[in-house]
């Protein structure tokens, strides 16, 4: 239970810091705060789960005619 508060509390910061960072005077919609959290303090996480999804719809890519190779390079 506690770790769920936990985790609770350290998205909900992050995305009212994100929301924060916009300036917007509207309430916020944490959907887009999240996304922008997301987008601006996690890219890597964001980069590893569009790879993922090319990856797991590449077969039906692959059905339609497209051929889609990814190659990784440590940097």
């Amino acid at each position: 239970m506690y770790r769920w508060l936990v985790l609770s509390l350290i998205a909900y910061i992050l995305a009212h810091w994100a929301y924060l960072s916009t300036q917007l005077p509207d309430f916020p919609d944490w959907g887009e705060a999240a996304q922008t959290a997301l987008e601006f303090i996690f890219p890597q996480i964001l980069v590893s789960l569009l790879l993922l999804d090319i990856e797991r719809l590449a077969p039906l890519a692959r059905s339609h005619g497209f051929d889609i190779h990814i190659s990784r390079c440590k940097i």
